[in-house]
């Protein structure tokens, strides 16, 4: 499959300066298509971040420049609606600047990506996932995936999904962020409106000509009435709206192959780094071992045969 690599950044030079470093290290930024989409205005470091990718080893890239201040929301959208409406890649692998990741995380995706092909609604795969388990344990199991409803981090997507549902997010992005700046969009009507819509909305239901993840393993990203003011509403919020609307289920390894560094973003702080458990996170390199893991185990169910439940987004 003809793969791109999108790679996000904005002011945080500190944070994408090790993402990129990481990323040097992956065998694919010398075989794949890297894609860096910078965003603009009065606060980005675009100048600073274009030196920095262009002394970087990676082989093919390419930037792009916002002229002004998209909004993390227009601007992720825009870029996979770029490669995959206006390139024509047939998937691509998403970083934004905040994560360290092992030099086997891209080959780990994509070949998670390839093994998901046998499950008719697996919409998005990827290689992050607390885990602060020791490294014998998590040398067991290295081949385990299970269903998530957590961020968006490093994933991976094909435009057959994307063109599923990529309505979702045409729409939010019209209604809610042209001309708005994205920190003052309209939470409460995206909650009450949009949100409350597409959750009540009848699911695709799939052929069963191929394999499925069964829908005893899928949980809805946010409650299906009316959402309250915690509810987030970013564009990552709504990729998982489009993605269940759409009958897909999103998987993740067990193991982490990356750590999250994001302390302060956006949506970060200290604070909320230590209450979601990032702190906690262990992570180990398992090279030689990723590179030979040609197959993955679907962990569905737990050691007394219940349903493992993915946790609502958060």
């Amino acid at each position: 499959m003809r793969t791109a690599i999108l790679v996000i950044g904005f002011k945080r030079l500190h944070y994408f300066e090790q993402t990129l470093e990481s990323l040097e290290r992956c065998p694919e930024s010398q075989t794949l298509d890297f894609h860096f989409y910078l965003d603009g205005g009065k606060k980005s470091r675009q100048e600073e971040l274009k030196q920095m990718i262009d002394a970087s080893s990676i082989k093919s890239k390419h930037i792009v420049c916002r002229e002004s201040n998209y909004g993390i929301g227009r601007h992720l959208i825009g870029a996979r609606r770029d490669l995959f409406d206006g390139l024509g890649y047939d998937r691509l692998i998403l970083f934004e600047d905040d994560m360290i990741l092992s030099p086997t995380y891209i080959t780990t995706v994509l070949r998670l990506s390839d093994w998901a092909h046998q499950y008719d609604n697996v919409g998005t795969v990827m290689g992050y996932n607390l885990n602060n388990t020791d490294k014998e344990t998590q040398h067991k199991d290295l081949a385990k995936v299970i269903a998530t409803n957590r961020h968006f981090w490093g994933y991976c997507i094909t435009r057959k999904v994307w063109d599923d549902i990529k309505h979702v997010l045409y729409e939010y992005e019209e209604e809610y962020l042209d001309g708005v700046p994205y920190q003052k969009r309209n939470h409460k009507r995206i909650r009450r409106k949009f949100m409350h819509h597409w959750m009540n909305q009848k699911r695709r239901v799939y052929s069963g000509e191929v394999l499925e993840i069964p829908e005893e393993a899928i949980t809805p990203p946010f409650a299906d009435d009316k959402q309250n003011k915690n509810t987030p509403t970013s564009q990552d919020a709504m990729t998982a709206l489009g993605l269940w609307n759409g009958g897909y289920a999103r998987l993740t390894t067990v193991v982490p192959r990356a750590r999250y560094i994001g302390i302060q973003g956006f949506s970060f702080s200290p604070r909320v780094y230590r209450k979601q458990g990032f702190d906690t996170q262990v992570t180990f390199e398992f090279v030689e071992e990723d590179l030979a893991l040609e197959e993955f185990d679907l962990h569905i169910k737990d050691e007394d045969g219940n349903w493992i439940k993915p946790t609502m987004y958060e």
